[in-house]
């Protein structure tokens, strides 16, 4: 089994368990406060699931072996980082981040995207060498 293979399986499940378990998480720590969240709260947390949503398909794309599953994945994983980041500056919902881990933790949400990005980029290099 080679390491793209691999990377490709891993990335399928980051996006299939991982993305969408987050989501959960998330969506059950702030169901009994939501309501006196106010709307910004509604809008995060619908903008958080419908990435959880598109994680979840671009990692069933990729398992199953579409042509579109990259695209996906990529949207995917680039979606995940935005509100990565969004979440750790501005966020109407609960988070426990100790004071001065901020920016850290944003730079390395954005090395783990860009870091999948590229296996996803090589996935699709190795995909049109054989077609």
């Amino acid at each position: 089994m080679n390491w793209q293979r691999v990377l490709a399986q891993l990335l399928s499940s980051y996006l299939l368990i991982w993305a969408p378990g987050t989501f959960a998480v998330e969506f059950l720590m702030v169901l009994p406060s939501i309501g006196v969240r106010g709307p910004g709260a509604w809008i995060e947390l619908a903008v958080h699931g419908i990435v959880a949503m598109t994680c979840a398909a671009g990692g069933r794309m990729l398992r199953i072996g579409t042509p579109a599953g990259p695209a996906v994945a990529a949207a995917g994983v680039a979606a995940r980082a935005v509100i990565g980041v969004q979440s750790l500056f501005w966020t109407a919902l609960p988070r426990d981040v100790a004071p001065g881990t901020h920016l850290p933790i944003a730079l390395l949400t954005c090395a783990n995207a860009v870091f999948w990005l590229m296996v996803i980029r090589s996935i699709n290099r190795s995909g049109s060498d054989r077609g």
